[in-house]
């Protein structure tokens, strides 16, 4: 069994089925529960807009049998103009229960970043990335902190969540 990073804007139907069994919560608050439902009921053969999607896969015998570790949702959230400047989000990055503990969303999280920053740099887009996160999700803030996202505070666009910021230059 091999493990692999997938990039794609549409993945395969394969992954599709191995994210319907995606596990990264063992239950807990509700709140916890948003990533793993959001993870589960998305349409990645559908998938309207510009995001792309990252996946971790750990191959199986089978291309169904393939397993998820990892999970992330990023893209441009706004171009970069004459007037404003632009920005990357990563929307949602989540781990399974399985790998915690192995550095699996850090591995993620670099990956991601020097997509981004190198998208930034090919595309004279603005290289700022911000993400969202639940005050209540500690790991994740420190996830993000470790990578040198500055916590911004409460996110003035949308209160109760606080916003992490990242600079590539």
């Amino acid at each position: 069994m091999g493990l692999s990073i997938v990039r794609e804007r549409l993945c395969s139907e394969a992954h599709q089925t191995a994210l319907r069994r995606f596990v990264c919560c063992d239950g807990g608050p509700e709140w916890a529960m948003d990533a793993q439902r959001y993870i589960r009921d998305i349409n990645i053969r559908r998938h309207a807009d510009d995001s792309e999607i990252m996946l971790l896969v750990v191959a199986g015998a089978s291309e169904y049998t393939d397993r998820v570790l990892g999970f992330c949702e990023y893209g441009v959230a706004a171009e970069t103009t004459d007037d404003e400047p632009g920005f990357y989000q990563i929307s949602y990055i989540a781990t399974a229960l399985e790998t915690r503990g192995k550095h699996m969303g850090d591995l993620l999280r670099a990956a991601v970043l020097d997509r981004l920053c190198d998208d930034a740099f090919r595309t004279g887009r603005t290289p700022f990335v911000v993400t969202q996160i639940d005050p209540r999700n500690k790991p994740s803030a420190a996830l993000f902190r470790r990578f040198g996202f500055a916590d911004e505070g409460e996110d003035p666009e949308d209160p109760g969540y606080g916003l992490f910021r990242f600079s590539c230059v």
